[in-house]
């Protein structure tokens, strides 16, 4: 069998081998850890338009 063709099945049985088993752990891995929430302390108070009561979906006061 000729050289590269050895080398050319070689690599594809390894994209092969890598690619199932980049398959079956994103499928049975384990699962993400969820976004840490976000702390109230952060949340900027006296910001230019805005009140720490205002509904935040409401449009802008006039």
């Amino acid at each position: 069998m000729n050289t590269g063709v050895r080398i050319g099945l070689y690599a594809a049985g390894l994209a092969v081998a890598f690619g199932a088993a980049y398959g079956v752990g994103d499928r049975f891995g384990p699962e993400p850890a969820p976004p840490a929430p976000v702390e109230h302390s952060e949340h900027q108070e006296g910001a230019v338009g805005e009140k720490h009561g205002q509904d935040h979906d409401a449009p802008p006061a006039s």
